[in-house]
């Protein structure tokens, strides 16, 4: 690498190039954060199916995830001045192109350029940051922020989301990342000279060929999953036919690579257990993670809380997020091993998956949710980090690359299926409870005899009788629906909380030995 100061012009100070760059990260932060919204949450302020929603931001991080292995050929190609103001000025153009229209298809196609793009506009910018932290600690420091940001991105967006909508439209969300994409040009222009951060090199064999056969296996591998439940899996050839396409393009993707002479990901770095055990663990965390959409599919659903206290409520989180972060800080910089820091992470996450598991109930108060979620977010602020470097420092510093590529490939897998896990895990759950309720439904039960008595005089009053039969009728269906799902997330957050436990005590009884790289 060549001398990075040499990158920017001679009058700017040193100071102001940290915060200058941290306003110039915005708008990839915030593209970034719109990727990681909570579907079940989002989908229903903005009259979407949750399946459509979740599907969006699996082919943009899908894209994502197949930018990552041509991005450090562009980094050599351009210089990093000319590199942004394409990125960015690119970035621009399709943001502008969604204002434009409402056509699915297309909209499906805008995000799929949006993906990549976005990567390539904000990703340099971490290293370059890195580097002007003049501190011992700067990469620690650099990833706790940004991986914090990238934690708490769903709650920030939703409630942007939200505020648009509510007081102008979905575009205003658009035009303001549109603005903060020109503030960024602004900065790069002022900033940044002609001046290269690595060697030139030619922008040629790229082995676009394996970043196509990627794509499709990522595209049509969250198509089954999210729209399986929806299908009802493989009765529909349109499922059938993704869950084929997904397990022989990863098959074509693999013997590509294995043959291949510049190989886009070199498989040789899974024979690390110590990379294979932070991809599973990553896993789990994330699947503990997902329960939080049924979470706030329960206040919405169940308990009836207003969407805007519900955006208030998910900052206790946040706090929550931030301060587990702030922890993982302090014990990685204090070097403790990460077995300890794991083991407490999940000890955190279970105990906060047995807490939500008591507090399903139809009349649960505020009071008793906020102090779990802050719990929750401590769990998930304290895991993430750790996780990262621990899987990019599994491997040899000249394989790290790759490790970066598994990990982040592996969040895409665990993201798409978690989500399907926990989708499906609701819906059978319910559905059996609710057959079981109202098959147990006795007319000649005193208990059912007051509730429908309560229900049909309260109807009756202002309806005609047909009218207020139904409407009673639909009310108690209601209530039985609500009951079974209460019991189900109750038995979902149990099993959650056997697993978080279970990988805590396998944690502590199974030291990881494996020698650590760059720490």
């Amino acid at each position: 690498m060549l001398e990075q100061a040499s990158i920017f012009k001679k009058w700017v100070p040193e100071k102001l190039i940290v915060p200058f760059l941290g306003i110039a990260m915005m708008p990839y932060l915030m593209v970034l954060m719109i990727f990681n919204m909570n579907s079940t949450f989002t989908a229903s302020f903005l009259d979407l199916e949750v399946d459509d929603l979740q599907f969006l931001f699996s082919l943009a991080y899908a894209t994502i995830v197949c930018g990552f292995f041509v991005h450090e050929r562009l980094f050599h190609f351009f210089n990093i001045r000319n590199y942004l103001l394409v990125m960015t000025m690119l970035n621009i153009l399709v943001l502008f192109a969604m204002t434009l229209t409402k056509n699915t298809e297309l909209i499906l196609i805008l995000r799929f350029i949006q993906g990549p793009i976005s990567l390539f506009e904000g990703v340099i910018l971490v290293p370059i940051i890195i580097s002007r932290i003049k501190h011992e600690n700067a990469k620690l420091i650099a990833y706790s922020m940004f991986y914090c940001v990238i934690l708490c991105g769903d709650k920030i967006t939703t409630l942007m989301v939200k505020f648009a909508i509510q007081n102008y439209n979905y575009n205003m969300i658009i035009y303001t990342i549109m603005s903060f994409h020109v503030l960024s040009l602004s900065i790069y222009v002022l900033f940044f000279n002609q001046n290269r951060m690595y060697p030139q090199k030619p922008l040629y064999q790229l082995n676009l060929g394996g970043v196509f056969l990627m794509s499709i296996t990522l595209i049509s591998g969250a198509f089954w999953l999210i729209y399986g439940k929806k299908y009802f899996w493989f009765e529909s050839p349109l499922i059938v036919i993704s869950f084929v396409t997904t397990f022989i393009f990863s098959g074509l993707f693999i013997y590509h690579q294995k043959t291949s002479r510049r190989p886009l990901f070199h498989f040789e770095i899974l024979k690390s257990k110590r990379l294979v055990i932070g991809l599973l663990l990553f896993f789990v965390f994330y699947t503990l993670r997902a329960s939080m959409s049924n979470i706030y599919q329960i206040m919405a659903v169940v308990w009836k809380w207003p969407w805007e206290y519900v955006l208030n409520i998910q900052f206790y989180n946040v706090a929550g997020t931030v301060t587990g972060v702030m922890i993982s800080f302090l014990l990685v910089k204090n070097k403790i091993e990460f077995r300890y820091i794991f083991c407490l992470g999940f000890l955190v996450l279970s105990a906060s998956m047995l807490w939500f598991s008591y507090l399903f109930f139809p009349d649960t108060r505020t009071s008793a949710v906020v102090p779990v979620l802050f719990l929750e977010g401590v769990g998930q602020g304290m895991l993430f980090t750790p996780l990262i470097l621990f899987i990019i420092g599994s491997v040899h510093p000249t394989f790290s690359g790759n490790a970066a590529h598994a990990g982040i490939a592996i969040r895409f897998w665990t993201t798409t299926i978690a989500f399907s896990i926990m989708q499906n895990a609701v819906l059978h759950l319910t559905t059996k409870h609710q057959f079981l309720m109202t098959k147990n439904l006795d007319k000649s039960s005193p208990i059912f005899q007051e509730q429908w008595s309560a229900l049909y005089n309260k109807n009756i009053s202002s309806h005609l009788a047909n009218e207020a039969e139904l409407l009673s009728f639909g009310t108690l269906k209601s209530r039985l629906f609500n009951q079974a799902l209460l019991v189900s997330n109750m038995e979902i957050f149990r099993v959650l909380f056997v697993v978080g436990l279970s990988v805590a005590i396998i944690l502590i009884l199974k030291p990881l030995k494996t020698k650590i790289y760059n720490r």
